[in-house]
């Protein structure tokens, strides 16, 4: 093919935006689950922080108990 055909070329595809892939309810349930992850994690995340600087570890009575079903809580969350 010469430059002059290949400046007409289209390639055969079109554009279609982001949604016409994706159902809004999708959006919209992956954001809530998105959320409902950051609030399950910042109170965690805000407990490890306090008096960091005066402690230099972490006393966590019933540390694996506690773990595990923050761990549940989270699956609960991507699961629904």
């Amino acid at each position: 093919m010469s430059e002059l055909e290949l400046d007409d070329f289209d390639f055969g595809f079109t554009t279609h935006s982001e949604q016409e892939f994706v159902p809004a309810e999708e959006v919209t349930a992956a954001q809530d689950k998105a959320m409902a992850m950051y609030k399950a994690i910042i109170p965690l995340l805000n407990n490890l922080a306090k008096d960091a600087d005066k402690n230099a570890y972490i006393h966590w009575p019933d540390r694996n108990v506690k773990i595990t079903k923050f761990k549940k809580q989270l699956e609960k969350i991507l699961n629904s």
